[in-house]
């Protein structure tokens, strides 16, 4: 194989200050900057960009599935989806939006959990990487110890919690950048993890069932609710971590009698996680023996419980709770705790949300009491025109001299809706 520096430089070309040739295409873009080279001559220079700030959108599984659905002919579910012509309309001005660096959609490990057991996981991966530009927001457990940690560390001085919501603050790369013409990704998978995976919701799905029956039981008010459902947190974080340490002993003692444990048992749980970056915050931070004291005070205080994923989970519950004692029949589907779970870390961060109809309901009917203090709209398919006027709103909001620098450093035609993603669309073999 023969690779020629020229091979990495792509149009839009423009006239070389050194030659003269209209041969200066571009090598790479990044933040603020645009690396161009010379094809005739390889003259390399860099071409400044205006700082830009990007809407934070998050977009749900469920709408790339129907997306790579729409696009992909030979998909199993390609008709169904075809036929609803919003998720047409949707990738096109999504498309252009982030095109035009006037929108970033990172994606989570949520994307790549519900993505894995699909049999067109590859296809899948493809499409909300295509949006993302390889910028994922962390983990959801990272983002928790975040949030508790901020608490603690304010807790200790006591000073009042302010939290920072910068989306960037939370994700793996720049999001307020201009995108890179380039993305390099990769994949791996630990054997027996896509059966974890699916074990893990069923679990979920059966608990929530089970909490749903609960709540048909009982007879409370949306505040009755919330309260209950926000104590709950940090009471259920301490009896887990009590378990874990009893487990932890158990597990000793087996390995002592040559009996060894599977690496998932073997791995801290996220409640361990958690608690151990605590224990290091308040070692640091007290400095003398009086730091497990003072961590049993923080417990015991409750603090924890008015983080901001604690509030957005507990309202959500609560409205679940709600519409269980109204004489809703209907079950949590499959996805409600994976969904409670994206929306209750994520929210502040976005400025909008695509999620499916019964998430944002559970949203929509939160009382105005309780309203949740974060201005991100959450939109479904049921305000699915409402979402694409958004979408429309932004793309019409670009100034010409941004236009004109999009041309220079994408290509021409910038507002052209996309009709289809390098990798999509063509006839494959199942699975691919």
């Amino acid at each position: 194989m023969r690779i020629d520096p020229r091979d990495f430089i792509m149009t839009p070309y423009l006239k070389c200050p050194k030659c003269g040739a209209q041969e200066l295409g571009v090598l790479s873009v990044r933040d603020t900057r645009c690396e161009r080279r010379c094809r005739a001559c390889l003259n390399l220079g860099t071409q400044r960009l205006p700082a830009i700030a990007k809407k934070i959108v998050y977009i749900d599984q469920f709408a790339f599935s129907n997306i790579m659905k729409t696009l992909c002919p030979d998909v199993q579910g390609h008709e169904a989806a075809a036929r609803q012509r919003f998720w047409k309309e949707l990738f096109e001005i999504l498309g252009v939006v982030r095109h035009i660096q006037l929108v970033a959609c990172p994606d989570s490990r949520e994307h790549e959990r519900e993505s894995l057991p699909s049999p067109f996981y590859n296809l899948l991966k493809r499409t909300y990487e295509h949006f993302s530009g390889g910028i994922s927001f962390e983990d959801a457990e990272t983002i928790r110890i975040r949030q508790i940690a901020h608490i603690a560390r304010c807790w200790l001085k006591r000073e009042p919690v302010v939290f920072d919501f910068n989306a960037e603050r939370i994700s793996s790369g720049r999001l307020h950048q201009w995108s890179d013409r380039i993305i390099v990704t990769a994949d791996g998978v630990l054997p027996g993890t896509i059966q974890h995976l699916r074990t893990n919701r069923t679990v979920a799905h059966a608990g929530i069932q089970e909490v749903f029956a609960h709540y048909q039981k009982q007879s409370k008010t949306f505040k009755e609710f919330f309260e209950i459902e926000k104590a709950s947190y940090t009471q259920g974080l301490i009896l887990g971590y009590l378990n874990d340490c009893k487990k932890r002993q158990q597990m000793a003692a087996r390995i002592m009698r040559g009996q060894f444990p599977s690496l998932d048992d073997a791995l801290a749980s996220p409640i361990e996680n958690l608690m151990g970056n605590l224990e290091n915050l308040f070692r640091v931070e007290v400095r003398d023996e009086g730091w497990a004291v003072a961590l049993r005070d923080f417990l015991m205080s409750g603090a924890i419980n008015e983080a901001p994923f604690v509030t957005i989970s507990a309202a959500m519950f609560a409205s679940l709770a709600v519409k269980a004692t109204s004489g809703q029949k209907k079950l949590p589907n499959q996805g409600t705790v994976t969904d409670i779970n994206i929306v209750s870390t994520l929210l502040p961060y976005c400025d909008a949300m695509f999620v499916d109809n019964p998430c944002r309901s559970l949203l929509h009917d939160i009382p105005k009491t309780h309203a949740l203090p974060y201005p991100c709209r959450v939109f479904s398919l049921n305000t699915g025109a409402e979402f694409l006027h958004y979408l429309t709103e932004i793309r019409d909001s670009v100034s010409p001299d941004h236009l004109r620098l999009v041309e220079e450093v994408y290509g021409p035609d910038p507002l052209k809706p996309p009709t289809t993603i390098s990798g999509l669309g063509k006839r494959r073999s199942s699975g691919e």
